[in-house]
């Protein structure tokens, strides 16, 4: 297999500081061996990281903004050093070499609770963002992908002691191959809560990779994905466990329905002193129509004790015996194949756009009826 390699040369840009590994390794060097290691090899076991790779430099504009003209928020598009604490080059190294193309980033701090909804939309791949909440602070976060055409996102989240964060994202278009990269680091007593609302389209992939950093830190993960018709959906999802006593909760929901493809990954890593944690990760699937693809792995990695951990995945179909109960009150197999999908999905469909994905969600599980 030949080696995996970025489209130009690549240097740290001034406005990022400090640089990963940079100490022990040049960044060119350290880049390719991330790249092309084993472990980042198999998170890419199921999508070509090559067409991902090769639009990293593409040109990136500003998402549109809404909701930011209230206090408490300061929005600037800045070539000053930027520090990513916490930060695994290992991890994910296209994600980096993505902040090393851009020549500047947009930065979002919020220094006090917000009352209003600040909201991001994506038309096209957009400059790396980061969004720093202050101790005590919250916010509420919409954020939409509306791309006609091949796109990338990159997003940075760091949540201080006592930060609350609500990210509602919606994924709804299913042109292009789309990838968003998403890094969540929570400091004590820090709550983030997301709800992932998602559509399969020619090629689209999602990391999502939360560090919890301080102890008592909680993290609520809530997913609902539709992948139908040929498309294809790949998630990725680590949630790092440092501190201790730290909760996190991961439920993810995806229909897949005649010829759509669906891979997931769900990794849990306790790390050594994390104890009282508390981890739970489900991952539940329905096959539907003819030709659905659905791949999953949840992992649990640990090496402490005192904690409580499950995970789990299913892979199936709609409940027989819950049709069977439909079709004896009087509805009709289509309705009630429909009913017991969109019952299936709408188990994870919440938050403030919850009512746009519904349509789009809910429409597209019952088209593999």
């Amino acid at each position: 297999m030949a080696d995996l390699t970025l489209p130009a040369e690549l240097a740290t840009p001034d406005w990022l500081a400090p640089t990963p590994n940079a100490a022990q390794t040049p960044l060119p060097e350290a880049l390719h061996r991330a790249l092309n290691s084993a472990a980042h090899r198999e998170r890419w076991k199921y999508t070509k990281a090559e067409v991902f790779l090769g639009a990293t430099h593409t040109a990136a504009n500003l998402p549109q903004i809404s909701g930011e003209q209230q206090p408490g928020i300061d929005l600037q598009q800045t070539t000053k050093p930027v520090p990513l604490v916490g930060f695994d080059l290992d991890q994910a190294p296209e994600a980096f070499a993505r902040l090393c193309y851009a020549s500047n980033i947009l930065t979002i701090d919020i220094s006090a609770p917000t009352t209003e909804i600040l909201t991001l939309v994506h038309a096209s791949s957009t400059v790396p963002v980061l969004i720093r909440v202050a101790e005590g602070a919250s916010l509420t976060l919409n954020e939409i992908s509306d791309c006609d055409s091949d796109a990338q996102q990159t997003i940075w989240i760091d949540l201080a002691a006592n930060a609350e964060m609500k990210h509602s994202r919606n994924a709804l278009d299913t042109a292009g191959a789309h990838w968003q990269y998403l890094n969540v680091r929570l400091q004590r007593d820090a709550s983030y809560r997301l709800h992932n609302h998602v559509t399969g389209c020619a090629s689209r992939r999602q990391d999502i990779h939360v560090l919890m950093d301080g102890q008592g830190a909680e993290a609520n993960l809530i997913s609902a994905g539709s992948v139908e018709g040929k498309t294809a959906l790949d998630q990725q999802f680590t949630l790092e466990h440092r501190q201790p006593r730290g909760r996190s909760q991961q439920t993810i929901h995806n229909i897949v329905a005649n010829g759509g493809k669906c891979s997931f990954n769900g990794r849990i890593h306790i790390h050594a002193g994390a104890a009282g944690t508390d981890a739970q990760l489900a991952n539940r699937n329905l096959g539907m129509g003819e030709h659905a693809t659905i791949n999953t792995k949840p992992e649990l990695e640990i090496y402490t004790d005192d904690v409580s951990c499950a995970h789990g995945a299913t892979v199936g179909t709609i409940s027989q015996e819950a049709l069977f109960y439909l079709l004896s009150r009087g509805i009709d197999q289509g309705a009630a194949q429909a009913l017991l999908s969109q019952g299936f999905l709408r188990q994870c469909i919440d938050g403030p756009l919850a009512e746009s994905a519904l349509e789009t969600l809910i429409g597209g599980a019952s088209v593999g009826l």
